[in-house]
């Protein structure tokens, strides 16, 4: 990696919000209307949203935004189009909003981005703010260990791959994605198949982008990584549909100007 695409804060920006891994659907009923009600509230007091990555659970084309969608994938569509209107509602009231493709949410293209009035982020990205480079990722790129991952992904992210599946019909992938869920699901049962971030690769990430700053999601793992004065923040995935007793999560990292500098402060949303 060793060119990094750049956004420049504008200096009117004093509130950055961050969050990653909501994975939004029908199958996740309380923590979609969580954030739906976050994005009318306090998620207003920022200047700009950035979502890095895995906003959906599963994102299957933009054309669940039809109305048309409404009868051949009738949950899915209804709860895509109520993300859409929230976030296109936030937008609107004069907040800047990025999002960065998850691992599984790679199919979100420009017609989300213009329902939405979205802006999509390549990954990396380095962000300036307050005289800081934030290097922003989703994340999955920097689990090299996990080979077969990384195919897939270099699979998926190829243009043509992604024509083939989106000519296809949206029954049809309404019905792949709930098979793929299924398997997802079986496999994260099971922590030993979890990956992590390769520590060695962020820091060569943060050497090429000029940076002492990384923000990413994707590992679940929430932690502040400090090293060789480099700092690499996980973010918390979402979870608001827990089993009984099991403690709801949603949280954003609050990046807000101070004088020069940056203060550093993670809020739950719930």
């Amino acid at each position: 990696m060793s060119h990094f695409p750049s956004l420049n804060a504008p200096t009117a920006w004093r509130r950055i919000a961050l969050v990653s891994d909501l994975h939004l659907g029908a199958q996740a009923p309380r923590t979609t209307q969580t954030f739906i009600d976050w994005l009318a509230d306090v998620a207003r007091e920022a200047d700009a949203l950035f979502i890095l990555g895995d906003l959906f659970e599963a994102w299957i084309g933009d054309d669940l935004l039809d109305p048309a969608a409404l009868g051949v994938a009738p949950d899915e569509a209804a709860c895509a189009q109520d993300i859409a209107a929230a976030l296109r509602d936030f937008a609107d009231s004069g907040h800047a909003l990025f999002v960065q493709h998850g691992n599984r949410d790679f199919l979100l293209g420009s017609q989300f981005a213009q329902a939405t009035g979205a802006h999509l982020l390549p990954d990396p990205v380095v962000l300036t703010f307050q005289g800081q480079r934030i290097v922003l990722t989703h994340g999955d790129l920097l689990c090299t260990a996990d080979t077969a991952y990384q195919q897939f992904r270099a699979t998926v992210r190829n243009a043509a791959w992604q024509r083939q599946v989106l000519a296809r019909p949206l029954a049809a992938r309404a019905q792949q994605a709930l098979a793929l869920r299924t398997a997802s699901s079986a496999a994260q049962a099971r922590p030993e198949n979890w990956a992590d971030a390769d520590p060695q690769e962020a820091r060569r990430w943060l050497t090429a982008a000029g940076s002492a700053w990384m923000i990413h999601g994707h590992t679940h793992r929430p932690r502040n990584h400090w090293g060789s004065g480099l700092l690499r923040q996980v973010l918390a995935d979402w979870d608001c549909d827990a089993a009984h007793g099991a403690q709801a999560r949603a949280q954003a990292l609050w990046l807000i100007a101070q004088g020069r500098g940056v203060e550093v402060s993670p809020r739950c949303c719930v």
